[in-house]
């Protein structure tokens, strides 16, 4: 039973240290976000303004996928946290 007690802290402790990264990194995609698209505004030639758009919505997406799995893992914390 201390083992499972001690396993269960564990997984918590490791998923609570990946929600930190999340909460650091969405952010920092949001930033990348807007920085590509004043850029691709800025620019007159209109293939580079295609690129940049494309890239600064992958940064969106990127943004997407790291909000899904911040809550997916902070609902998985939370279920484990009520095991206890």
């Amino acid at each position: 039973m201390k083992n499972q007690i001690k396993s269960l802290r564990e997984r918590i402790k490791e998923m609570e240290k990946i929600v930190e990264v999340l909460i650091i990194a969405i952010p920092k995609e949001e930033s990348s976000y807007k920085f590509y698209l004043e850029l691709a505004n800025s620019i007159e030639h209109e293939g580079s303004r295609r690129m940049f758009i494309k890239v600064a919505n992958q940064e969106l997406a990127h943004k997407g996928m790291l909000e899904m799995e911040l809550k997916k893992l902070q609902h998985e914390i939370a279920g484990l946290k009520s095991e206890r």
